[in-house]
């Protein structure tokens, strides 16, 4: 049997009931909705002010807490095509060092006789091939007694001490070619000057047949030596200041302490400049970053903390503590002088950084790079001593932005908040759904009552009616 609520009350049950749950259960669902919202408002919020901290302001700091970075410096050289300096780091006083090149580190080169081709068969034994000090031994035998073979088994060597062997074929001056392979020191300098000495199993190791073609021992002068020297083991010579300094190789480290210099060419008898200077425009354009990042920073805050009364908005933030402590912290920072330095700067204000009526940052250039120029020490301690503007904040911002730190446990609380919210709107509609529940069920038995009184009160009509009909004409006949 189909029921149909208020069929017999002839009352609209539906309606009846939904507006008796909403008007229990709307306001509460609204106002906790709205708290759901503004609270995930407010933990993106925090994510953003975290963001802009950590990405914009931290790396500024990074750089202008490390004192080191104000000791940078430019190097420059009158002439790259004869040397270019290609790192400066330490504390190096600004000026000008005079650089001549005398001669340029070469790598020691052998080569030996001209034979038919390749495929030539050259002889067997054992070469002890010494680069330097060090020294590793090859064996030839009759599978690799050619001049390939011998070429393969060295550039094979497993101990190989920085060796190279290649073969060339050149015009042999009769209308034909011949084959020379050609030893090469991997690295330049006398250090890595080459020696080859023969163990031949014609049992004569000095002499020009066999294995002994490629004997070459400049320590032993009563033995001539089969091989050619087509290239000398030399030092790079250069003169710094009129001081000679010699290297292995073409890159001269330290001469000038925390300064390397590669040379390219040699030019003996003149002298290039190679100016140091301090790195200003890098120091600048870091400091500028810094007053850019801190702009972001305090955008983002006035964003999110404003209130105006004509249109009744706010920012997401406004009144909120932490947001506070934070902008108050940071901006005290910017604000104050550092304590513990003497000099002519020692805050933002004497650096030509000024504070906006908005409480954004702006620099006097002109004042900053007079700064810079002439006392950059100050400048250093200004922002990277031990109570320097971005130690001090380096060490706030952290305290906020670090895992686990003082926005993470923001954004903890508020999403603990959120969990809290969503339970309190499940138990709600629990409780929405059972009130729905009992009042159809009172409203269904009502409406079965109604039911069965109409159709009593239809029945005693009908009795009535027919009561009525018996006596109606007796009445009638007595007139």
């Amino acid at each position: 049997m189909i029921s149909v609520p208020g069929v017999g009350s002839g009352l609209d049950i539906q309606a009846i009931v939904s507006g008796l749950v909403s008007a229990e259960g709307d306001a509460k669902t609204l106002s906790l909705t709205n708290k759901r919202s503004d609270t995930e408002l407010e933990v993106s919020a925090f994510g953003a002010l975290k963001g802009t901290l950590s990405s914009s302001i931290l790396p500024s700091l990074t750089y202008l807490k490390d004192a080191s970075n104000f000791q940078a410096n430019t190097l420059t050289s009158s002439d790259p095509l004869i040397f270019t300096p290609t790192s400066a780091t330490g504390n190096i006083a600004p000026g000008v060092f005079k650089v001549e090149v005398r001669e340029l580190a070469a790598a020691h080169k052998l080569m030996t006789a001209g034979f038919a081709d390749q495929n030539t068969v050259v002889g067997t034994g054992s070469l002890t091939i010494s680069v330097g000090n060090d020294n590793f031994t090859v064996t030839i035998d009759s599978n690799n007694n050619t001049l390939a073979g011998i070429r393969s088994a060295i550039n094979d060597a497993t101990d190989n001490t920085g060796v190279s062997a290649t073969i060339v074929n050149v015009d042999d001056g009769a209308g034909g070619t011949e084959a020379k392979l050609i030893l090469s020191s991997d690295n330049t300098g006398t250090a890595n000057e080459l020696t080859v000495t023969v163990n031949d199993d014609d049992l004569n190791n000095t002499d020009a047949t066999g294995l002994s073609a490629f004997y070459y021992d400049t320590g032993d002068a009563t033995t001539p030596e089969q091989l050619t020297e087509i290239n000398a083991a030399v030092d790079a010579e250069v003169y710094i200041d009129g001081q000679k300094v010699l290297s292995a190789s073409n890159t001269v480290a330290n001469a000038i302490d925390g300064v390397t210099i590669t040379v390219h060419s040699k030019d003996a008898g003149t002298q290039y400049d190679l100016t140091v200077a301090a790195d200003t425009a890098t120091i600048k354009s870091n400091i500028q970053s810094f007053v850019t990042n801190y702009n972001t920073f305090v955008k983002y805050i006035n964003d999110v903390t404003f209130f105006d009364p004509e249109q009744g908005t706010s920012g997401v933030l406004l009144g909120d503590s932490m947001t506070r402590t934070i902008s108050n912290q940071i901006r005290l920072q910017v604000s104050s002088s550092v304590s513990g330095i003497s000099g002519q700067y020692t805050s933002l204000v004497s650096l030509g950084i000024t504070t906006n009526d908005d409480g954004t940052l702006k620099i006097n250039s002109s004042k900053l790079d007079t700064a810079l120029s002439t006392n950059m020490s100050d400048v250093a301690d200004l922002f990277s001593s031990t109570n320097g503007v971005a130690t001090k904040l380096d060490s706030v911002v952290n305290e906020y932005v670090k895992t686990n730190g003082l926005l993470d446990n923001k954004a903890a609380g508020l999403n603990k908040t959120i969990a809290g919210v969503n339970e309190d709107l499940a138990d709600l509609q629990l409780r929405l759904t059972a009130l729905e529940d009992r009042l159809f069920a009172q409203f269904s038995a009502l409406d079965t009552l109604m039911t069965q009184l109409n159709s009593t009160s239809e029945f005693l009509t009908q009795q009535f009616n027919a009561i009525s009909g018996l006596f109606t004409p007796f009445s009638r006949n007595r007139g």
